[in-house]
């Protein structure tokens, strides 16, 4: 933020491959009496691909699998920041309409209007403030909203139906919270924390019905609320020894109570040496759609529970020299109950159930190293395996190899820079069975900062090489694979008013 009793005022603009735009405007104060204001606008825009190939449609009642013009892209943004004293008053609304080109859920194919609406809004009141007897206060206060539209179109032709139905989906939620935490630093080596949160789901709907001919599929009205307890004590056993100690529990309406502990031991036996020793239970409770979703081919289950987690993880990181860090991690993840769509042996029908146990385990290495004149690198290697306890299967779009890496390197006067990061992902496991191979895909970006006091400019290119792959799809579609843009573009230029 700017000193006090002065703004500034920026924006920003970026155009790129497919018809893409990109528009951003940044105000910032901060007042003589303390007060500090950040307001920020942004608008997106794609009109995407022409043409996208999909062989699953590859057929003269499909258009060949060729869809034309349905891959746009757009949103828009805006975000206030307010603080003043121990108050920060914070406030966001965004949406995005995508376009879906690959008829989902056995919509029309090649049709421009199938697209997903995403809209979310917040605002929250922050408040700290320092209590008697060394004791501090922070509670937050927050409003959020939540709404996605989706309009699919269906052809019922086959069926002495119209050729063309809008169908509609929504789930529309609103809910606000409230959170306070109390903490204390008890010695030197001891400091306590405990609070507890609120939230109250105050509108949760959902439904599915077409337009014209009006039918209605589902529609679903509920309530729920959630009220949580948690603790912490960070516990300094030795100067170069800290324990840490958590506890939560939740209780959700809508299937009891859930306590999960956490625990870290982290120990510096050197001054550039760490290790770190962590342990957890978590877990993610069954959404509404998971539970009460009901439409044609789906139905309901209220039984559903959650799906639990264990976490272990041992970390150790090594300082080099003053520029190199080494970053070594060994973990492992058993899931249990997992929550998973399948289909109901009686009648097809999709249902979501708690189906078996997953183990995630891997090891994970980072190299990085930052020299004081702008020259920059990072690598890092991860290897992990996810199979099914039950039938020792491999899992879904889980690749076992990942390798990033990245370079940055100054040009001139550490003004201008160039820098490369490149991904490899190793072949992943599909629904259909089959494989989707593996693909390594650069990018590289020249981009000047500090020219003038001002300027702003970088040039990107995407996919430098061309490369083709594909990621592996989820449920409700035809596809098993979805291609991946190939190489691509981005001019950035911004620019500061004061």
């Amino acid at each position: 933020m700017s000193p006090a009793g002065t703004w500034k005022l920026s924006a920003a603009g970026a155009v790129a491959s497919y018809g893409t735009y990109q528009v951003r405007v940044t105000y910032g104060n901060k007042f003589k009496n303390g007060l500090e204001l950040l307001l920020s606008g942004s608008a997106y825009n794609s009109h995407g691909q022409d043409r996208l190939f999909f062989p699953e449609f590859d057929g003269p009642a499909t258009y060949h699998g060729i869809a034309t013009n349905a891959d746009r892209d757009g949103s828009h943004q805006l975000f206030a920041n307010l603080s003043w004293g121990g108050f920060k008053l914070q406030g966001l609304f965004g949406s995005r309409d995508k376009g879906i080109p690959t008829a989902p859920f056995g919509s029309a194919f090649n049709v421009t209007d199938t697209r997903t609406v995403d809209a979310r809004s917040y605002l929250d009141l922050d408040y700290e403030r320092k209590l008697g007897r060394g004791w501090s206060l922070t509670s937050r206060t927050s409003f959020d909203e939540y709404n996605n539209d989706g309009a699919y179109i269906y052809d019922y032709s086959a069926t002495d139906g119209p050729s063309r139905v809008f169908n509609r989906n929504f789930a529309h939620g609103k809910w606000w919270g409230e959170n306070a935490t109390f903490s204390k630093q008890i010695s030197e080596s001891q400091r306590f924390s405990a609070g507890a949160e609120f939230r109250d789901n105050f509108q949760q709907d959902q439904g599915n019905y077409d337009e014209l001919p009006f039918v209605q599929y589902f529609s679903d009205s509920r309530t729920s609320t959630v009220f949580s307890f948690y603790a912490q004590d960070e516990i300094h056993l030795r100067k170069n020894l800290i324990l840490n100690l958590g506890l939560r529990y939740d209780r959700y309406s809508t299937f009891g109570g859930t306590t999960n502990p956490r625990a870290a031991l982290i120990y510096n036996p050197w001054e550039k040496t760490t290790f770190k020793f962590l342990y957890g239970q978590s877990f993610r409770e069954p959404n509404l759609f998971e539970l009460y979703y009901v439409a044609p081919g789906n139905e309901a289950n209220p039984s559903l529970r959650p799906e639990t987690v264990r976490t272990m993880e041992l970390v150790w990181e090594q300082y080099f020299a003053n520029y190199f860090r080494v970053t070594a991690s060994g973990f492992y993840y058993p899931i249990h109950g997992l929550i998973n769509q399948q289909a109901n042996a009686t009648n097809g029908n999709a249902v979501f159930v708690n189906a078996g146990s997953l183990n995630l385990r891997g090891l994970e290495v980072a190299l990085s190293r930052s020299l004081p004149r702008g020259l920059e690198g990072t690598a890092s290697y991860s290897f992990q395996e996810a199979t099914n306890a039950s039938t020792r299967m491999a899992v879904t779009n889980a690749p076992k190899h990942l390798v990033q890496a990245g370079l940055s390197v100054p040009l001139v006067a550490q003004k201008v820079f160039a820098s490369m990061d490149l991904q490899y992902v190793s072949k992943r496991v599909t629904l259909a069975g089959p494989y989707s191979g593996a693909y390594v895909v650069p990018n590289f970006t020249l981009f000047a900062r500090d020219v003038s006091k001002r300027w702003e400019i970088s040039a990107s290119l995407y996919n430098a090489f061309n490369q083709k792959y594909a990621d592996p799809t989820g449920n409700g579609l035809v596809e098993n694979v979805i291609v991946q843009d190939g190489r691509g573009f981005r001019v950035k230029v911004g620019y500061k008013f004061q």
